[in-house]
This record gives C-alpha cells, sequence and structure tokens, in this order.
C-alpha cells in the first residue's frame, strides 16, 4: 500500500529574520523575497487553513484591542484540532527585574544596550521593545493569567501556558488549541 503524504500548513506570523524551512513565513517587513507580507491583526489566509501558528514575541507588539483581533485571526486560521504557539515576554518578571535593577548616575541611550548591568538595557527594552524602528516598539504586556484567559477568550478551546527563556527575558509559552 502506498501511503499519501498530506501537506501540514505551518505558518510563521511576524517571523522577521527567523526565516523556517517547510513554513509560511509572514512579516509586514520581509527579510527576503521568500517570506510574504501582510499587515497585521487581520491575516490573509482563508479559515481553517492551517495546521500549526508560531507567534514569537510578536504579540506584545500590537495594542490591547488589536492583540485580541490578532489572536482571533489565529484562532479562524487554525484547522479544527490545530495548534498555535504564541511566546511573549513575562511582563511581571521583566517589571521586577527592571525595578530591581541599578539606576546608573549618567544618561544612557537604550540603543544597542543589550546588557543588564542598570535597568535602562535589556531590561528596558523587554518592556518597551528596542526601538530601532516602529514595528519593534511593545504596546501591551502579558502576566500567563492574563495570556491565558485572552486565548480562552478568542476561542482556543485547550490553553496551556509554562513559562521560558528567550531573548534574555523571562517569556510566557503557550499552545492554544483550536
Amino acid at each position: 500500500m502506498v501511503q499519501q503524504s498530506i501537506d501540514v500548513v505551518r505558518l510563521n506570523l511576524g517571523c522577521g529574520s527567523d526565516v523556517r524551512p517547510g513554513w509560511t513565513n509572514v512579516d509586514k517587513f520581509p527579510a527576503d523575497q521568500s517570506v510574504v507580507q501582510a499587515d497585521f491583526p487581520v491575516l490573509p489566509f482563508n479559515n481553517d487553513a492551517a495546521d500549526e501558528v508560531l507567534l514569537s514575541h510578536v504579540l506584545e507588539h500590537f495594542g490591547f484591542k488589536d492583540g485580541e483581533t490578532l489572536c482571533r485571526e489565529i484562532q479562524r486560521v487554525l484547522k479544527p484540532g490545530g495548534m498555535a504557539y504564541i511566546e511573549v515576554p513575562d511582563i511581571a518578571w521583566c517589571a521586577a527585574q527592571f525595578l530591581g535593577a541599578p539606576e546608573p548616575n549618567m544618561y544612557t541611550d537604550v540603543t544597542n544596550e543589550y546588557h543588564t548591568n542598570h535597568r535602562w538595557g535589556l531590561y528596558s527594552m523587554s518592556l518597551w521593545g528596542d526601538q530601532h524602528n516602529d514595528g519593534l516598539y511593545h504596546k501591551w504586556g502579558y502576566t500567563a493569567h492574563r495570556l491565558c484567559y485572552l486565548l480562552q477568550h478568542v476561542g482556543f478551546s485547550k490553553v496551556d501556558v509554562n513559562y521560558g527563556f528567550s531573548h534574555g527575558v523571562q517569556v510566557l509559552c503557550a499552545n492554544a488549541y483550536k
């Protein structure tokens, strides 16, 4: 018996330079010609089109209402039984690190200061984005509780949120199932 291959559709939304083979990579500012250009929060895909969606360090770049719209859109484009993996900075951890870090006795420019030796480097960037262009500002923050309830609110049937570490900060890692 010949087994027929079934194509799995995977969307890497807001991919930036993380262009993944075997995925449909999508970004507002495409890194290369293989990346689909799209301006979120509305997604240019049909209902029930994707098996998996990856949204890594993207949701926090949208304000409250647009973030909710983006999550609804992800739920819409997932096939029944599909899964979204959503990773965002843990705003509570980031705020605690910012408040606990030393305040320098001088002016500091946050541009390219990816260090943790004072609060105006990586810790400020984890709260407000790294400020290199308009697409990199953070507009909203999430706790595990808030992220879980947002995903349930927009219609995901099962949501698991765990903690991880990425981009130099503690993150929330949500698996949301349609």
